[in-house]
C-alpha cells in the first residue's frame, strides 16, 4: 500500500481508492481466496447495458491461461442475471488514459494467446443484431468508452433577476 501511495502521489492525485472484495461462506464469514498457480489469471469483469448506457463492475474470477472465454460464458452471464446461453460478446479494456483502447476478445482463443494478464479486464455486453444496434446511441463497450472519455460536463444557471431567488445549477453532458 505504502508503494502505491507513492505513485499515487507522484501522479498528483490527492487520494487513493482500494477496493477490497471478500467472498463469504455459507455462514457469512469470509472465507480465503482459492490457491493461485502460475496457470491462473485473475480477471475483473464489467456489463455494459447499452440501454441505460451504463457500465459497472460485476465480478473476479481465476482462469486457466490455457482456458477459453467460450468456457465462461454461463459464470458471466449469471453475473449479469441472464439465461446461462445468452449470447454476449466480450472486449478488453486496455486502457482509458490518455486515449481509450478496447478491443474485441475472441471467445475460441485461449485466454493466454489473447495477451490477458493477471488484472485485466474484460468488459461484456450482451450481443446485438444490425437492427438493435441501431437503437442506441452507444451500442458497444468501445463506443461507450470513447463517448465517456470525451464527454464534457457544462453547469448552467438561470439568470438572477430582481424578483426571484438564485435557481439550483443543472448540469447536462456534451
Amino acid at each position: 500500500v505504502g508503494q502505491l501511495r507513492e505513485v499515487s502521489n507522484k501522479a498528483h492525485n490527492a487520494e487513493l481508492k482500494l477496493f477490497l472484495e471478500v467472498e463469504l461462506g455459507p455462514e457469512l464469514i469470509p472465507i480465503s481466496p482459492p490457491e493461485k498457480t502460475k496457470e491462473d489469471i485473475l480477471l475483473f469483469f464489467k456489463f455494459y447495458d447499452p440501454k441505460k448506457e451504463e457500465l459497472r463492475y460485476v465480478g473476479r474470477l481465476f482462469v486457466k491461461g490455457s482456458g477459453k472465454p467460450i468456457e465462461i460464458l454461463p459464470k458471466l452471464n449469471e453475473m449479469a442475471g441472464f439465461s446461462p446461453d445468452e449470447e454476449i460478446d466480450l472486449y478488453e479494456e486496455i486502457k482509458f488514459e490518455p486515449s481509450v483502447m478496447c478491443e474485441p476478445i475472441d471467445k475460441k482463443v485461449t485466454f493466454r494467446n489473447s495477451q490477458l494478464e493477471d488484472g485485466d479486464i474484460v468488459c461484456f455486453q450482451k450481443s446485438l443484431t444490425a437492427e438493435t444496434g441501431e437503437e442506441f446511441r452507444h451500442p458497444e463497450v468501445p463506443s461507450f468508452l470513447e463517448y465517456v472519455h470525451n464527454r464534457q460536463v457544462r453547469g448552467y444557471r438561470p439568470m438572477l433577476s430582481l424578483d426571484r431567488e438564485p435557481q439550483q445549477r443543472q448540469c447536462l453532458p456534451f
